[in-house]
């Protein structure tokens, strides 16, 4: 019978350490410390294991992905180390539990529409019209004419740029009371009455009726 003898270093592998378990979508990642002693042989890998399903996946280091899980379903996992002589360790203590999920589809965060600020449309100010102040007009006093204004109504003969007036009827007159007139003074009587010529006008006269 031949035996092959393999060269190598220790006896059996040691026993990884189990570490923490993450839950995904249909998987879970598995997370271990390796042991110290590797045991004979070439090659190390690591196999972990689910419970329930038996499901497993391998990897040549921490962590180990195990895909095919079932969602909603929850699991713990164990690993071992293999060599690639055959030779393979105890697996190790379960670890925490962990339920593969679907994560939660989380919206965008869409930022809030600010409106832009309009500010307010202040309308000019527009300062009230003064009108202009008229002062009254005040018409000019005009003084009455005095039409003797300059004029001595004692005085005999007409002012300049004055009037005769001709044929002044003053029906009250008779003849005794045109005798006396002197100067400028020119009277006449008539079948109508005393006409007296050389007379003022706006000037008053007074005329004695004289006895018969």
């Amino acid at each position: 019978m031949l035996i092959n003898i393999i060269a190598g270093s220790g006896g059996a592998p040691g026993t990884p350490t189990i570490g923490t378990a993450t839950g995904g979508n249909a998987q879970a990642t598995v997370a271990f410390t390796p042991p110290s002693n590797t045991g004979k042989g070439g090659a190390v890998l690591y196999r972990a294991l689910s419970t329930p399903g038996s499901i497993s996946a391998t990897g040549s280091a921490s962590p180990i992905t195990v895909t095919g899980l079932t969602n909603g379903v929850s699991y713990t996992f164990q690993v071992r180390l293999e060599t690639s002589y055959g030779v393979n360790s105890a697996y190790s203590a379960a670890s925490n539990s962990v339920t593969p999920a679907v994560p939660p589809v989380v919206p965008p965060v869409v930022p809030p529409v600010v409106p832009p600020v309009t500010p307010p449309v202040t309308p000019p100010v527009t300062p009230p019209v003064t009108p202009p102040v008229t002062p009254p007009v005040t018409p000019p006093v005009t003084p009455p004419v005095d039409p003797c204004a300059g004029v001595d109504c004692g005085s005999y003969g007409a002012p300049p740029g004055g009037v005769w007036i001709y044929q002044y009827d003053y029906n009250q007159c008779i003849p005794e009371i045109c005798g006396p007139f002197t100067g400028n003074w020119k009277a006449y009587v008539s079948s109508d009455g005393c006409c007296v010529y050389g007379l003022f006008i706006g000037c008053q006269y007074d005329f004695p009726v004289c006895p018969t």
